[in-house]
Parts: structure tokens; sequence; C-alpha cells
């Protein structure tokens, strides 16, 4: 490439990002999204230097209490909250760079193009929710992504639909002994009812990003099936929780894919060609909580039984779902370490969780396999302005040559490293620079993997990064 036509490049970049910043000074930095507004408190007390999505202490008694903080009126009194309404949205441009632009390397198989042109707004998200009784609250999120949409012939088509969305009932009981809290949600996807920012659908790289080693060829990144998010927001979940003493935490729950009646109104849709459909399947979460000055510490364990169908719904059928089903059970530890006092910020969490699964014939060359998840990040913050992050995902597992079809052997082993930088110039916009190395793919480090069209590639080829800039408003 011409080194004027990368300087134009990178004209534009810097340019569209000044455009984000000017914008966001002139925006009133009191006005902060949904939460913000109904509690009065400032992004840094209920996040981790202010960054989302990480609770401090504060954020999860927060969740935990139904979303219900604050000195909103119920939603029912005609005075609520005119001056503050429970809305807020937020834009997301970004631009990714990749290694290897071959066919099939950083695309579905060579059948569309990733979001690698132009530097471009490529996610909008509308939030709602927060107090509607004294009990009861909600957290609605809904998005529209550029790249969200399924790829035809030539390119990626834009998605919109409802996002992660809760609704909460929650009490509390304070004697001179103790501090209970108990409560009970609905919401659209197994781990939204996460806490400790450990589960895959609210850690830190939650930020959109087509990374090559997930959205590519088959098999090279596989996740266990409660840490993948297979079905997102195609299920409806309900749970109840206890909560005492901020140190023990019980939570049970079931989630089965929806097709119709009224709790598909918080689903995606279940119609043909829709996400992993699920049949009635448990969840369960248990944690010990400590809490000391600006520290806090927790470890726990997690778990789910899905029964996961392999097939969409037949088509036009709605109350007959086809395929056989897949068994997976999944169990793990977890763990987060925090500290959060002026100007220092720091977070750490772990997961490691294992999984067996039982196959069908036409999914697996193996009737039953194993695999086993790794994830660890750190992310430090300075001034709630200055932040690096790192984290770690990985996989080891049994061979299958079916799941796996990508490796040379048939292995599902992986290994990730993503450093990333950001910087907070005002409380309501972030910009940062995110970078994804693999050092193994398919259980190899060598040029022996195949995608599409494309051989010989090591896991290198599938490096991505991205340069982004958020505005939450």
């Amino acid at each position: 490439m011409k080194l004027s036509n990368l300087l134009e490049r990178a004209r534009g970049c810097i340019l569209l990002l000044l455009g984000v910043v000017s914008l966001a000074v002139s925006l009133d930095a009191s006005a902060i999204p949904v939460f913000a507004r109904q509690t009065g408190f400032k992004c840094v007390a209920c996040h981790v230097g202010g960054e989302y999505p990480q609770l401090t202490s504060v954020g999860r008694m927060f969740k935990l209490t139904g979303y219900t903080l604050g000195n909103a009126n119920d939603i029912f009194n005609l005075t609520t909250n005119i001056d503050r309404p429970p809305l807020a949205i937020m834009l997301q441009t970004a631009r990714q760079y990749y290694t290897n632009t071959a066919a099939g390397v950083n695309n579905d198989s060579g059948n569309g193009n990733t979001p690698s042109s132009s530097y471009d707004l490529q996610v909008v998200s509308i939030f709602g929710g927060g107090h509607i009784t004294d009990n009861t609250g909600a957290f609605i999120q809904w998005t529209g992504n550029k790249y969200g949409g399924a790829s035809d012939a030539s390119r990626y088509t834009a998605a919109s639909g409802i996002d992660n969305t809760e609704f909460r009932y929650a009490d509390r009981i304070l004697t001179a002994d103790g501090d209970l809290i108990y409560g009970a949600y609905v919401n659209n996807r197994v781990t939204m009812s996460d806490v400790w920012n450990s589960q895959e659908n609210w850690t830190s790289d939650w930020i959109g990003y087509f990374n090559g080693g997930f959205n590519g060829s088959t098999g090279l990144a596989p996740s266990t099936f409660l840490q993948s998010g297979s079905s997102q927001h195609s299920v409806a979940g309900v749970g109840a929780y206890l909560f005492k003493d901020k140190t023990w935490y019980g939570e049970l729950g079931v989630y089965k894919s929806v097709t119709h009646g009224p709790l598909s109104i918080i689903t995606a849709g279940n119609g043909p060609g829709a996400s992993t459909l699920i049949d009635t399947s448990p969840y369960i979460r248990l944690a010990y909580n400590k809490e000391w000055g600006p520290h806090s510490f927790q470890v726990g364990a997690h778990g789910m039984v899905a029964y996961a169908h392999n097939n969409d719904i037949l088509t036009n059928t709605y109350s007959d779902w086809s395929g056989s089903v897949n068994t997976y059970r999944d169990a793990g530890l977890d763990a987060q370490y925090q500290y959060v006092l002026e100007p220092h910020y720091f977070a750490a969490h772990f997961r490691y969780t294992h999984e067996s699964m039982n196959n069908n014939a036409t999914i697996g060359a193996n009737p039953t396999d194993t695999l086993n998840e790794t994830w660890a990040d750190a992310t430090y913050i300075y001034q709630a302005k200055y932040g690096a992050m790192m984290f770690y995902h990985g996989a080891t597992g049994s061979n299958d040559a079916v799941l796996y079809s990508s490796s040379p052997t048939g292995s599902p082993n992986w290994q990730s490293w993503m450093p990333s930088l950001f910087w907070a110039p005002v409380q309501n916009v972030r910009i940062g620079y995110m970078y994804t190395f693999y050092t193994q793919l398919g259980g190899t480090s060598g040029n022996s993997l195949t995608a599409g069209t494309s051989t010989s590639l090591a896991p290198h080829d599938f490096n991505t990064s991205m340069l982004y800039a958020t505005i939450i408003y």
C-alpha cells in the first residue's frame, strides 16, 4: 500500500474519532444513561473505573435488588421521571484489520465480506429500564448491527432485534443479625444474571468485534455450550436467587427456547433459521463473596445441562421441532478480584468450564466428546480515563474430525491473547484499540490449517485487531 494512501486512511480515522469526542464534550456530562439518571451516581460508582460492563459492589447490589435503587417513582405514577426518561443510546464506530484476507480465513468460509473496508458506524443499541415498582425493575436492550446478520454470496447483512433483556423482582430483609436479599428474574440469555462479570455475557470484551478465529472456519476456536452464547436471545429463562450477608450467593434457573406465547416477546424470534433451540435446561450458580475496604473477592461454581436440537424449527412449524438432541453437561469454577479506590482501579477474572457432550451421529464423529475452556482477564484503569486490559482465552479437549473439521487432526485445542488499550476523555466516551493473536488453533501452531479455499495457514493468519470509539448517552 502506498504511504500516501495509508496516511489518508489514518487521517480519516483520526478525524472521525475527534468528531466523536467533540460531540461527547458538548453533552451534559451529568446526563449519563438510564440507571445513573435514576440513582444520581456517576459511572465509577457502579462500574470499575467507570467502564461498562464491569460491576463494582455498588453495581452488583443495584442489579441484585432488581434495578430499583434510586429516587424514581413507580412507573404507574403519571409524574414518573419526566425529566429523566429511562432511555439511553449507544453508538459504536469501528474498523477491523486482518492479518490475512484470503477467502475463508477471516470470513464465513469465503461467503461474506468482513467489516474491514472502512471505519464506519457498526453497532447501535438502545437501552431502557430501571425502577418499575419498589420491588421490580428491568434491563432492556435493542441492538442494530451492520454485520450481525447471515451472510449471502457477497456480504454480511445487517440485523436488528431485542438484545440482553431481563425483568427482576427483589426484596431485602435487614435485621440486627443479618442481611438477606432474595429475588427472581425472567430473561432471554443464559448467564444474563451474572453480577461478577466472569460469565460469557458480561466479560469486558463485550464490544462488537468480528473476530477471525471465532467467526471464520468451522471448529477452530470452539467454546462450551454454556459459554458460547449459542442460544442467546432465543430462550426464555426463569430463576430465583438468594444473597446472604453480602457473602453467600445461590441461584437456580431454567431455560427453554420459546416459539410462541407471552414469553416470546423477550426473544429475537424462533422461526426457521433461528439460533440453537434447547429444551428445558437447568442452570445453577453458587458463590462466596468477600468485601473489605477497596477490595472485593469472589469464588464460585457454575453449571448447566443443555438439551440442544441439531436442527432449526421445521419450516412454518412452531409447535414441532425437528432434529435429534445433543446433551451438553457443563460445570466449572470462576473467580473475581477487584480494587476500587480513585485514582487506581483494578479487576481480574478467571473461569474454567468443563463440558461433556453426548453427540448425535450426524453432528460428531464420536458419540461423546469433552471440552475444557479457560478464560482469564485483567484490567487496570487510572483516573477513570486511561485503561489497559489483557485477555486469555483457550480450550482443550478430545479430537473429533467432524466437529473440528478445519483442524488437520480434528483437535479442538486453541489459545489466544488479546491486549487492549483505551481512553475515556469523558465518562460517555471510550476510544480504544484491541488486538487478538492466536498461538494455537486446531491443535497446531504450524502451517497446516485449512479455511475455505485457503490452505497451509498458521494460527497467526487469523489475527484480528480493531480501532473503535463508543459513545453512550
